[in-house]
């Protein structure tokens, strides 16, 4: 046999060898992740696992490393390396079909990191581990990683749309005609029923998951833009960063979520979710259209409630107040005018008073909330400013309403 064709018979076997016990995917691509210091190096499937490679690097802060060449010649006595971290892998991670949560495969062993308790980390550390899971099914090539529901102000490691190397198998009479001279033992028809027992497993799910999904753009241009959305689940502040717009989060189909989303120059926008009241079944599409923080720009506020023909403010308008409290504290510089408008019923002094003093109500709580009365004008227009035209009841809801107008950043 010459040297070539010894090569080709390596190959060959080298190939029969892959298909039969799993594929390798190096530094698989991800769509999106919701921690940028952890990234995942390599999966590997097996006939009885998906092991997933990952990596944790603690961040280091700034002064830290300008300290280090001093650090470096004292005592190791004198100066210890603060820990800054603790990690650990939820047990009750999985791995989920994109779409289809009923179909998910549970973690089954971690190495080099903890599941049970926390391991302390310090600064500029790095941590491989890795984590075995259930077989993945054959032709599922894409796949979500998420690890569950932070507590205690610890952030989850959440990696979305993992593109892996993962086919369906082949058959043996196809694997003969690649290798038709090699005798390869073909697998037990046992071991078969084992693989379609573990693809039927996750559609008996212990707890369900809904995913809402969806994109944040800019509303001017429609281009995404990179952007935060922070919710609460029993009782734990959560949140969500995405550099590309596009989120995707796993939620509990018996709670209620009310969801904050907020971008860097932009007015933020509240959504709220309650999926058990919803016909959408397995996930949501939301996509959220922001507008851009600018000079001269109108920005409506859609849920200020006022008692009926007075200037009170109802208790359903502080969600959209603290909104708005939130952007002027993110933003010191801006300044804005307060609007306030009326339908056309009624005598026109009085429209023009009270959308006067509905103004001042909202300046009012912007100054309890810590924002600098000197930032907030407050002005009523009444009637003079209609949206509609004031002909039917809906056209004069639409001209009853409060924005607000940013005069300088």
């Amino acid at each position: 046999m010459n040297y070539k064709s010894l090569l080709a018979f390596a190959n060959a076997i080298v190939l029969s060898l892959t298909a039969t016990y799993g594929q390798i995917t190096e530094t698989p691509k991800v769509e999106e992740q919701s921690a940028e210091y952890v990234k995942i190096k390599r999966v590997e499937l097996t006939d009885q696992y998906t092991i997933v490679y990952m990596q944790f690097v603690e961040k280091q802060s700034s002064a830290l490393k300008e300290m280090q060449p001093f650090l470096r010649r004292m005592p190791d006595q004198q100066f210890q390396m603060p820990s800054t971290s603790t990690i650990s892998l939820d047990p009750e991670t999985r791995l989920y079909k994109p779409g289809e949560v009923n179909v998910k495969f549970k973690l089954i062993k971690a190495k080099d990191i903890p599941t049970e308790m926390r391991k302390k980390v310090n600064p500029g550390e790095v941590v491989d581990f890795v984590a075995y899971f259930e077989r993945l099914t054959p032709g599922i090539e894409i796949f979500d990683f998420y690890e569950g529901r932070a507590t205690k102000g610890q952030q989850t490691w959440n990696f979305y749309g993992i593109h892996i190397k993962n086919p369906l198998k082949k058959t043996g009479k196809t694997t003969a005609k690649v290798v038709p001279k090699v005798e390869k033992p073909v697998q037990p028809l046992v071991e078969e029923k084992k693989e379609e027992e573990i693809e039927a497993k996750p559609t008996v799910p212990e707890e369900e998951l809904v995913m809402i999904k969806g994109t944040v753009y800019d509303s001017k241009t429609k281009n995404p833009v990179p952007a935060q959305i922070s919710y609460l689940e029993k009782g734990d502040s959560l949140q969500y960063k995405s550099s590309s717009g596009n989120y995707r989060i796993g939620i509990n189909p018996k709670e209620k979520y009310d969801f904050k989303v907020f971008a860097k120059g932009y007015y933020g926008s509240n959504f709220s979710l309650n999926a058990a009241d919803s016909a959408a079944k397995g996930s949501f599409v939301k996509d959220f259209y922001l507008i851009p923080l600018t000079v001269g720009e109108t920005i409506s506020l859609p849920n200020i409630y006022f008692e009926t023909s007075k200037y009170t403010l109802l208790t359903e308008s502080y969600a959209e107040l603290n909104r708005l409290a939130d952007m002027m504290r993110e933003n010191p510089k801006i300044k804005i005018r307060v609007e306030g408008h009326t339908d056309n019923v009624g005598d026109f002094d009085k429209n023009l008073e009270l959308s006067t003093n509905r103004a001042l109500s909202v300046k009012t709580y912007l100054i309890n909330k810590g924002i600098d009365e000197q930032r907030i004008e407050a002005k009523g227009f009444g009637a003079t400013k209609p949206l509609a035209k004031n002909g039917s009841e809906n056209e004069k809801r639409k001209n009853r309403r409060v924005e607000f107008v940013i005069t300088q950043i």
